[in-house]
C-alpha cells in the first residue's frame, strides 16, 4: 500500500515529460482505466524516485475477447508508453 497526500498526485501526464515511478504509481491509482507500457519495467514501484518519460499518450478503444464472447469497448482508454531515463 502506497501512502500519499492529495497534492502529490499529478492531475495528468503530459507526453516528453519525465515523472517518478511513484507519481506514475499514484496517477494509476486514481485514473484506474489508464494502461501504461514499459520495456523494461515488470513493476511500478510505488516507491521508488526513478525517472520514466512519457513517450506518447494515446486513446483507443481496446476490444477484448472473452471467455465465450467478443466484448465490444464502451469507452477509449488512454494509453501511456513509458521509456527510462
Amino acid at each position: 500500500m502506497v501512502v500519499y497526500r492529495y497534492h502529490e498526485v499529478p492531475t495528468e501526464l503530459l507526453q516528453d515529460h519525465s515523472y517518478t515511478l511513484r507519481e506514475i504509481r499514484l496517477f494509476l491509482s486514481i485514473n484506474k482505466g489508464s494502461i501504461f507500457l514499459h520495456k523494461d519495467l515488470n513493476y511500478l514501484d510505488g516507491e521508488s524516485r526513478q525517472r520514466v518519460t512519457v513517450v506518447s499518450k494515446d486513446e483507443y478503444f481496446l476490444h477484448q475477447q472473452g471467455e465465450r464472447s467478443y466484448l465490444p469497448p464502451l469507452e477509449k482508454t488512454f494509453v501511456y508508453f513509458l521509456s527510462s531515463e
